[in-house]
């Protein structure tokens, strides 16, 4: 018998074919495993071979608390094509995120570089002059009101780099950080809306080319329950993914995600 979280995963399989497998992350599960990360995709994957052998392999990250399209590659003639795509960035991601404040221009770019910081609280990246090259394409989709009367901003984003958290530190550069982000902007989110603190940033769309000579696969990720209050703020009328209670346990933590490591496709945030 599949373990819950297993059986959640496979429910939110979005996209499967011979090739690959998009999945509709919920938020609070981590990619990987790591010192005190006990739940993550990577130990589910026996669970999701679907007939083919042998496991899939995660293709890319998304960190702990981002929901939404994760891609897996199921053989490795498939991973070997997957790794060539993203290198030569012919792979399309686009993310929605719900931030604080009004974000004047309804179009434009964020273009900072970023580097990685250490001190005695650990690890954050943030814009650095000696950092990485970063740059961040957004489009408002909608503007609303928190409870408190207080401006947010819907967003979809295109990163046109890949580095670690790039999306939550572009935002947070600007001035206009991710709701519910506990480790950039204020840090310490209140509850919102009356809901614990809930990193409003979703995977929303992938566009894999797998076939030169046919129609990319193009997977859209409904947004997780928990970004509901914020997206209806904003004017969001569609559908949402149900909640999955079996990662519950991941809130409330210690805060240990994995999400340290390898730079993400990001905003692999």
């Amino acid at each position: 018998m599949p373990h819950p979280i297993a059986e959640d995963l496979i429910a939110s399989v979005l996209h499967r074919d011979s090739n690959v497998i998009v999945l509709n992350k919920p938020p609070g599960l981590a990619s990987h495993g790591g010192p005190k990360t006990y739940f993550h995709v990577d130990a589910y994957l026996p669970d999701l071979k679907f007939g083919i052998q042998p496991e899939p392999t995660l293709a890319h990250r998304l960190d702990r608390d981002t929901a939404g399209c994760l891609l897996l590659c199921r053989h490795p003639k498939s991973s070997k094509k997957i790794t060539r795509l993203f290198t030569e960035k012919l792979i399309g991601k686009t993310y929605w995120a719900v931030v604080r404040g009004a974000v004047a221009d309804d179009h434009g770019f964020i273009d900072a570089p970023i580097g990685k910081t250490n001190d005695e609280s650990g690890w954050r990246m943030l814009v650095h002059e000696d950092g990485q090259p970063s740059k961040t394409e957004y489009q408002v989709l909608g503007r609303g009101k928190d409870e408190d009367g207080q401006d947010i901003t819907w967003l979809a984003l295109t990163p046109h780099t890949g580095r670690t958290h790039q999306l939550r530190v572009h935002l947070d550069h600007i001035g206009h950080p991710v709701l519910g982000d506990p480790f950039y902007g204020r840090g310490d989110e209140p509850p919102l809306f009356g809901q614990p603190p809930t990193l409003m940033l979703l995977s929303r769309q992938i566009v894999v080319p797998f076939h030169a000579d046919r129609e990319p696969v193009v997977v859209d990720a409904p947004p997780p329950e928990l970004m509901r209050p914020g997206l209806s703020a904003c004017g969001y009328a569609g559908d949402y993914a149900p909640h999955a209670a079996s990662v519950d346990a991941q809130y409330g933590g210690d805060g240990s995600d994995a999400e340290g490591g390898q730079e993400s496709f990001e905003g692999d945030d």
